[in-house]
């Protein structure tokens, strides 16, 4: 299944977040199948879809739903076939008899298929109308495909990038009177999760290259670091420069990355703040900006910065450079 994250802090804003729509869920999710619904025992786990489909045998029925305003990505609801026939059937109304008959046929299709659908449709519906007031930013859920997928298939079925990329995992029991227990997994990236709420969601298991602190107001340009480095390296984030000089009283930075251009106290001005607090002025600053000028980088030599980067940075320039710096900084491990 993946790293069950523990820590012995609580638990991240997410997972509080998450867990909080269950009432919700549960009583609408009665409502739709007409039996007492049930989620219970949560825990989240850090993993990679394509682990996910590697250590399991069955079968799974996921539906995908879009994340969209503010935030971007994918969130997945996955069931097994088993579970996504008995819920299918329950929408139609069918006795418990004829669901049972269903389920050990194994097959979701034809009306089953369409009901099993709408059931995930209206889900999506709950967690959007709990999730929208409870995140900071707007964000919008919308329901955009549901497929049969195995781990013979997963590739074909799902991009590789998609496979690849480290996810949480949101794993309930799910009891429907009258019915063998099952699981309600929800899935998203790690990504978008952390970006929910500005936070980094530990895994204790993990162990990342060094911590790097990204500097940058475009939002854009976090979500790309992020997803740059975010295998191999601890990344915080934040969009101007006093947030970013309380960060790194509160935390542990081994680099910086910051962006030349910032409303208020701009990258320049901010590595200079850096470099004379006497806590700080050792930990390496690369500027960056996608206006090179040699105005620019003179200004940023000058101030400090070990480096500078042009944007847009590929991913292998930009963990050269970081590597680099780390290694001269005598960098091993952070966590």
């Amino acid at each position: 299944m993946g790293n069950p994250i523990t820590n012995n802090s609580s638990p991240s804003k997410l997972e509080t977040t998450l867990v909080s729509t269950f009432p919700r869920l549960c009583t609408d999710c009665a409502k739709i199948t007409n039996k007492q619904f049930f989620l219970t025992n949560p825990s989240l786990h850090s993993t990679t879809l394509k682990s996910f489909m590697k250590d399991t045998v069955t079968g799974y029925v996921i539906a995908k739903l879009a994340i969209e305003e503010f935030y971007e990505g994918e969130m997945y609801l996955i069931f097994s076939e088993k579970e996504a026939i008995t819920i299918g059937n329950l929408v139609l109304t069918l006795d418990e008899a004829a669901i049972r008959e269903s389920v050990a046929k194994g097959v979701l299709e034809g009306d089953c298929a369409d009901a099993f659908k709408e059931f995930t449709n209206q889900v999506c519906g709950m967690l959007d109308n709990e999730l929208r007031p409870k995140l900071p930013k707007p964000i919008h859920l919308k329901l955009t495909n549901t497929f049969h997928i195995n781990r013979e298939n997963a590739s074909t079925m799902i991009s590789e990038d998609v496979l690849n990329e480290e996810c949480l995992i949101l794993t309930a029991t799910m009891r429907i009177i009258g019915f063998d227990e099952g699981q309600f997994r929800l899935s998203l990236s790690k990504l978008a999760g952390e970006e929910f709420f500005s936070e980094v969601i530990e895994d204790n298991n993990k162990q990342f290259k060094g911590t790097i602190l990204v500097v940058d107001d475009s939002t854009i340009d976090q979500r790309i670091v992020k997803k740059l480095l975010n295998s191999e390296y601890k990344v915080l984030v934040t969009d101007n420069s006093n947030k970013a000089l309380s960060m790194l009283q509160r935390n542990h930075v081994d680099l910086l990355l910051i962006d030349i251009f910032m409303p208020g106290v701009d990258g320049i001005t901010l590595c200079e703040r850096i470099k004379r607090n006497a806590m700080s002025n050792a930990i390496p600053i690369i500027l960056c900006s996608s206006s090179p000028t040699q105005e620019n980088v003179i200004n940023a030599i000058r101030a400090g910065a070990v480096d500078f980067l042009v944007k847009p940075f590929t991913r292998q320039r930009l963990v050269e450079r970081i590597t680099k710096h780390l290694a001269n900084n005598n960098v091993l491990l952070s966590c």
